[in-house]
């Protein structure tokens, strides 16, 4: 491998890592928020003399576009107070922006089927090295177990960057069609950025990111706007 190959190769698979693990943040980020956000939702409403059960009735369509769903009993069951701690719940509100801006959840595209081929093998080599039956002891057995298990997830989900670096620590060979990987790779950061940016834009993770209630409250006033179509005014003071 060159010089030039093993930079761009060793930067794809740090650009990756970066990725997947501000992914999974911003996630993450998004879906704690959503209670918050549906609370401070309800209390601005009322403070502002706003009737949300007469809203979703008037604009029952939009509400159901904005929830993915098709009926009025999947769209109460998703809006019951009891479920707001439900990943389908917040899964549901944090889909809404991108649903009004006609954007969807990016497909993972098809992977090359060499690349991930190639990656068996590397898991499977792993395996020898790691799987439970070959612990000599107790403690052994458990550090194997989720090393296996870790291996597996890595496979699964595509977090190829896991299993080289699984690879090195046990001393296993690593794969050499290093252009196919930087080819997947780079594509694959390229998805995911997009996704990052998608979820950064949703009203979850932007009230997440308000530092005051003058913030929260024009983040409200925008939600109310783009999905009622309704200008809050400001109260007077």
């Amino acid at each position: 491998m060159s010089i030039a190959t093993q930079f761009r190769w060793k930067r794809a698979i740090n650009s990756l890592r970066f990725f997947h693990e501000e992914y999974d943040l911003v996630k993450d980020v998004a879906k704690s928020a959503g209670p918050e956000f549906q609370k401070y939702y309800e209390k601005f409403c009322a403070e502002h003399d706003i009737d949300i059960a007469e809203l979703n009735a008037k604009h029952i369509d939009r509400v159901k576009d904005a929830y993915g769903v098709k009926d009025e009993e999947d769209l109460g069951r998703v809006q019951d107070k009891e479920m707001q701690t439900r990943d389908e719940l917040l899964d549901a509100c944090d889909t809404m922006i991108a649903r009004f801006q006609g954007k969807t959840e990016e497909e993972r595209p098809p992977i090359d089927k060499e690349v991930h081929e190639t990656f068996e093998r590397l898991f499977k080599a792993i395996a020898v090295h790691v799987h439970p039956d070959k612990a000599k002891d107790e403690k052994t057995r458990i550090l194997f177990e989720q090393k296996f298990k870790d291996a597996k997830n890595a496979l699964d989900s595509q977090k190829y960057f896991t299993l080289l670096e699984m690879a090195e620590e046990l001393d296993i060979e690593l794969p050499k069609n290093y252009n196919e990987q930087i080819t997947w790779m780079e594509a694959e950061g390229k998805r995911l950025r997009t996704q990052i940016q998608q979820h950064m834009q949703t009203y979850n993770y932007l009230f997440a990111d308000c530092e005051s209630d003058v913030n929260r409250d024009h983040l409200i006033r925008s939600f109310l706007k783009q999905l009622f179509d309704l200008d809050v005014p400001q109260k007077n003071t």
